[in-house]
């Protein structure tokens, strides 16, 4: 993760490696208070992290069993789980 971190400074600098993080400890909040990444618990499970322009990930969770997969984007400090169908 550190290394990720490392090139969004490099490429987008200090301040949107700074938002990547704060999303990042939004997300990790968020799921330890609730299901949300529990999916990861299996060993079939995987997730894709996608960054926007400005530090915003986007994580996609999916397994290669599952008919679906969750979205994790953030919006206004909020974490937001959909499922969707595949």
């Amino acid at each position: 993760m550190m290394q990720l971190v490392k090139k969004i400074e490099k490429e987008s600098g200090k301040q949107v490696a700074v938002h990547f993080c704060n999303c990042m400890m939004l997300i990790c909040n968020k799921a330890a208070h609730n299901d949300y990444l529990n999916e990861l618990n299996s060993k079939l499970w995987f997730t894709r992290i996608f960054v926007e322009h400005d530090g915003t990930p986007i994580l996609i969770t999916s397994s290669t069993t599952s008919d679906g997969l969750y979205i994790y984007t953030i919006l206004d400090n909020h974490v937001k789980r959909e499922f969707k169908q595949i």
